[in-house]
């Protein structure tokens, strides 16, 4: 086959590290459907666990913290992690998205490291909006309807 396509002129290009590395991602879509409701429903218990112990704010705040990782991962399997990563960093997106990892980043440095119980519930709430303000950007002029919302809920 190598000589056929060499004889008509096509040639075949090296494949990248970046296709080395997307080749070893790639699963059937039963695979990426198992690997998605394993994780988006991991995610919810965690979630829901967390509110169970929604008087120990440090309790709450790692459970809900290891929820929204295991949501994300779980958008991961439907559309293949290089495309979640590059959804993620799209200009309309990137601040929402680093925002929101940033979050979840300091809210678990604050429970690990045993900060006070008022800054681990200022980055749950911090967190929480950033999810919300992440999630409304997937959604075609979400970001300013939710910022009209605010609006009015402030005014009032």
């Amino acid at each position: 086959m190598d000589g056929f396509k060499r004889l008509i002129g096509v040639e075949e290009k090296e494949p990248t590290l970046m296709d080395q590395i997307n080749d070893q991602f790639s699963l059937s879509i039963r695979q990426r459907a198992i690997g998605f409701v394993v994780c988006c429903g991991l995610g919810l218990l965690l979630d829901f666990l967390g509110f169970l112990f929604f008087l120990s704010p440090t309790t709450f705040a790692l459970f809900y913290t290891l929820g929204n990782i295991l949501a994300i991962v779980s958008t991961g399997f439907v559309v293949g992690p290089f495309k979640q990563l590059k959804n993620m960093m799209k200009p309309t997106r990137i601040i929402c998205a680093v925002v929101f990892v940033s979050s979840m980043v300091l809210t678990l440095v604050a429970v690990f490291k045993g900060w006070p119980v008022i800054v681990v519930i200022i980055f749950i709430i911090f967190q929480f909006c950033a999810l919300l303000y992440y999630c409304f950007s997937y959604i075609p002029y979400g970001r300013q309807c939710l910022r009209g919302i605010c609006g009015n809920l402030v005014a009032v």
